[in-house]
């Protein structure tokens, strides 16, 4: 059966019996993407609902529809409502895909940080090894954009059928908290999974962090697992051992202390990077690697217990880390001689904020300055942690936008800047392109910029417009290392 067009009947797809045996040849549920033979999925979104655009996708051709509700109207073709659509597509989407997670080791990784550097490390380490994340999806140096950390429950399914046909043994994916709660991965089959850290994100939509942890523990919940691979330095992470050792679970652990399976001691820190020493259940070996900060360390520690687990030697493993390839907007830094360094971050809560801003003093001299927003129809309790944290620990901060969205940007950074205190060694520079300017030419060659909050994003969502804004183009640009 081809893995790029399966041709299924309705009833078989959907487990049902009343349902007149209609041959599907795609599933879709954006209905803009509907082809003739679909079966388009009518469901209630976040912000979009999907059984608004029933008649749309029947003019695309639709074949089929299954909704959650009941949609009035008389149509031609079969339409099928079922209330638990949202539970059950993931399980239609890889019956229909021909279940291509059974066919791949699964790596799922969860954490409020970290996720899409431990995943890109797995995929870069071990062979055949696809990626899947928030920075795109496919083979490390030939991504293809994503929209979502963790897409929807049909998209998901389509990616790891394409992974199959690229002849990828392995897929390390990045799964977040909503992912889990709206059942976008439940029908994956999960081999090992991976716990990075839990500090606060995403309160307005789980309502606490006792909740963001529940949502997080469904991850480690799936009967496929055979590992699990958890930071031990989090409390959060002790207690999923604790859990997980009781069902017998295997779990490889990584941190700081002497009792895990995967620690390390850093030895220098340079502009170039960090140098240290492994100490595994699976051996020691000295590590030289090109990145910033403990946390990054511990991220790569991550993917090494992974590899290790999965029976790659230690010296293999640290003689590929050296060459680990770049994670687009990551700590990305940018240096001219003669003129201020730059960093690029996706750092968007108060944790990843304050773990960029410490790596940074800790590799490099010269004073910290940085450049950062909030983004807008999110968490409104994080901005002034973000504020108090880089009030902390810069020594100059200009606030600017981030992704607004329909959020007035005076009353986001008005949020921001009562977390500074009476800390007033900043400047309100709405336009994210001007501030990035005067942050760059306000410092001196020794000085450091830090550029934080939206990474590899190339645009800026400002009341409902996406506008075209690549942080890494326009300081590369600013500082003249373009061609």
């Amino acid at each position: 059966m081809s893995v790029r067009v399966l041709i299924m009947q309705l009833n078989e797809l959907l487990d049902r019996t009343d349902v007149d045996p209609v041959k599907v040849g795609g599933i879709c549920v954006d209905s803009r993407e509907v082809t003739p033979g679909d079966l388009f999925f009518a469901m209630q979104g976040s912000t979009v609902d999907g059984h608004d655009f029933v008649e749309e996708a029947l003019r695309r051709g639709a074949a089929a529809v299954c909704a959650e509700r009941q949609i009035t109207g008389s149509f031609d073709v079969p339409i099928v409502v079922d209330p638990n659509l949202a539970v059950q597509l993931s399980a239609i989407a890889g019956r229909f895909c021909n279940e291509p997670s059974e066919s791949l080791f699964c790596i799922g990784v969860t954490g409020t940080n970290g996720k899409t550097s431990i995943a890109h490390h797995c995929a870069a380490l071990m062979e055949r090894t696809g990626f899947m994340g928030t920075i795109g999806w496919g083979v490390i140096g030939n991504l293809r954009p994503s929209h979502l950390t963790t897409e929807n429950a049909v998209t998901v399914q389509k990616r790891l059928r394409s992974l199959c046909s690229m002849n990828q043994r392995s897929v390390a994916m990045e799964v977040s908290s909503h992912a889990l709660e709206q059942n976008r991965v439940a029908d994956v089959s999960f081999d090992v999974a991976v716990f990075s850290n839990l500090s606060r994100d995403h309160i307005d939509y789980h309502g606490g962090m006792d909740e963001y942890a529940v949502a997080k523990r469904k991850l480690f919940e799936f009967g496929s697992l055979t590992a699990a691979v958890i930071n031990t330095d989090e409390a959060f992470g002790r207690e999923l051992v604790s859990r997980l050792r009781a069902r017998d679970l295997t779990c490889v652990t990584y941190g700081t202390t002497e009792e895990v399976d995967v620690r390390w001691i850093v030895d220098k820190y340079t502009r170039e990077g960090v140098y240290g020493r492994w100490y595994t259940k699976w051996g020691e070996a000295d590590f030289d690697l090109p990145l910033f900060g403990d946390f990054s360390v511990s991220n790569v520690a991550a993917a090494v217990g992974i590899a290790l687990h999965r029976g790659y030697a230690l010296s293999e493993v640290t003689a590929l880390l050296k060459r680990l390839p770049y994670i687009p907007g990551r700590m990305e830094m940018y240096r001219i001689d003669g003129k201020p360094a730059a960093v690029v971050d996706y750092a968007h809560t108060p944790e990843a904020l304050r773990l960029a801003l410490s790596a940074i003093r800790t590799h490099v001299g010269g004073r910290l300055i940085c450049v950062f927003g909030c983004g807008g129809d999110r968490d409104q309790g994080k901005r002034p942690m973000m504020g108090a944290v880089v009030a902390g620990q810069a020594d100059m901060a200009i606030v600017t936008t981030d992704n607004p969205r329909s959020e007035k940007v005076d009353c986001i950074n008005k949020q921001i800047v009562d977390g500074f205190g009476n800390w007033d060694a900043y400047r309100l520079i709405p336009d994210r392109a001007a501030a990035v300017r005067e942050a760059v030419h306000a410092a001196s060659s020794d000085d450091v910029v830090l550029i934080a909050g939206k990474g590899h994003e190339n645009t800026q969502e400002i009341k409902g417009e996406k506008n075209v804004f690549d942080d890494r183009d326009f300081v590369k640009n600013l500082l003249g290392l373009t061609d």
